[in-house]
C-alpha cells in the first residue's frame, strides 16, 4: 500500500525512560517536511495523471480521423481502380508512419511525444531532488542522534 501524506502525519513515536530517544520535535518537524513532500507530490502526480488522459483522448480522437480517412481512401480506391488481386495490407511499424499525411496529426503526435519526454524528465529531476532532500534530513538526524548519545 503506498505512503500517503495522511499515513505520515498519522505516525506517532514513543519516548523511552531506559536511553535517551529521539527529540520529539525534530521528529514531528522531520514528519511535517515529508508530509508536505507527499502532498505535493501526489498533486503533480494527479496533474501529470490528468494531462496523460487529454493527451490519450486526443490521440483516440486522431486515430478515429485517420481511420476514417483510410476507409474514404480505400472506398475511392476500389471505385476507381479496375479490379486486381487482393494484396494484404501490412500494418506500420509505428505511428508517425499512421500520421505521415496528415499535418495536424503529426503536430499533436510531435507535441504529445514531447510533453511525454517532459513530463518524464520532470519526474525524474524532482525524485532526484527530494531523495538528496531526505537523504539530507537523515544525515541530520543521524548527526543530532549521535551527538546526544555522545554527550
Amino acid at each position: 500500500m503506498p505512503l500517503t501524506a495522511a499515513d505520515v502525519r498519522a505516525t506517532k513515536f514513543s519516548t523511552t525512560r531506559m536511553r535517551s530517544g529521539y527529540h520529539m520535535d525534530e521528529v514531528d518537524a522531520f514528519l511535517d517536511v515529508i508530509e508536505s513532500e507527499l502532498a505535493q507530490l501526489a498533486d503533480e502526480l494527479q496533474g501529470k495523471r490528468e494531462a496523460e488522459a487529454l493527451l490519450r483522448t486526443q490521440v483516440d480522437q486522431l486515430q478515429s480521423r485517420l481511420s476514417l480517412a483510410e476507409e474514404r481512401l480505400a472506398a475511392t480506391a476500389v471505385l476507381s481502380a479496375p479490379p486486381a488481386e487482393p494484396v494484404e495490407p501490412q500494418p506500420p511499424a509505428d505511428i508517425s508512419e499512421l500520421v505521415a499525411g496528415d499535418p495536424e496529426a503529426m503536430t499533436v503526435l510531435a507535441i504529445a511525444e514531447r510533453t511525454a519526454d517532459e513530463i518524464v524528465h520532470y519526474a525524474q529531476v524532482r525524485a532526484d531532488r527530494i531523495r538528496a532532500a531526505v537523504r539530507g534530513m537523515l544525515a541530520e538526524q543521524l548527526a543530532l542522534v549521535d551527538r546526544e548519545q555522545a554527550g
